[in-house]
């Protein structure tokens, strides 16, 4: 059966029409056969790759199990947007406890520097 790249798609125009209407009615006739095996050559291919597609969308549950699947993903999706910022705030407030922690370091060692300082100075 030859296939659309053989035989590319044509619209006859008015006037080819009226020829073929005024000739042999066995020429129309060729003319319709012809059409119909272009025609049936395009869809057998697709009809086929359909009823795949069908076949496989069946195997995954139909349409509410894809909507399902699809809200169990939007979900997961937005749960781990959720956990990643709620991890930058621990992290940050981490990072900033660590900081106070150590400029009160410093705090007390140049507290204890500066007393130790003092009463060598006033000889104690």
């Amino acid at each position: 059966m030859p296939g659309l790249t053989e035989f590319p798609p044509r619209v006859l125009s008015e006037e080819e029409i009226e020829m073929y209407l005024k000739g042999d009615r066995r020429e129309v006739d060729r003319l319709m056969l012809f059409s119909l095996n272009r025609l049936a050559a395009a869809l057998i291919p697709h009809a086929e790759q359909e009823e795949r597609m069908i076949s496989e969308f069946t195997r995954l549950g139909g349409l509410e199990a894809i909507n399902a699947r699809c809200e169990f993903i939007d979900e997961l999706i937005a749960r781990s947007k959720d956990r990643r910022k709620m991890m930058e705030k621990v992290s940050q407030s981490t990072l900033t406890w660590a900081l106070i922690a150590f400029f009160g370091f410093l705090a007390m060692a140049t507290w204890d520097s500066l007393v130790s300082a003092v009463k060598l100075r006033l000889g104690g």
